[in-house]
């Protein structure tokens, strides 16, 4: 299961914020992304997403995403 969380890098280790669901010694793939930097990204996304979808309906958008996360999630089980 994907998980986003919050960590804080401190002596050359990185601690998450929340207690992680993971079993001991599980593996994981990490990409890290300063805070600053995802916000800034993450508002840009936004305002593209903004620029595409004027002409629908808060409903059909969020509709649309709705069905294309289950798409996502659904292959990646």
């Amino acid at each position: 299961m994907t998980q986003l969380i919050n960590a804080v890098y401190q002596h050359g280790i990185l601690k998450p914020l929340d207690p992680l669901r993971l079993s001991e010694k599980e593996k994981v793939y990490l990409m890290v992304t300063p805070m600053a930097e995802w916000k800034k990204e993450l508002g840009a996304v936004l305002r593209n997403v903004h620029k595409r979808t004027s002409r629908f309906s808060s409903r059909e958008v969020e509709s649309d995403i709705t069905r294309a996360l289950r798409s996502v999630r659904q292959k990646t089980k």
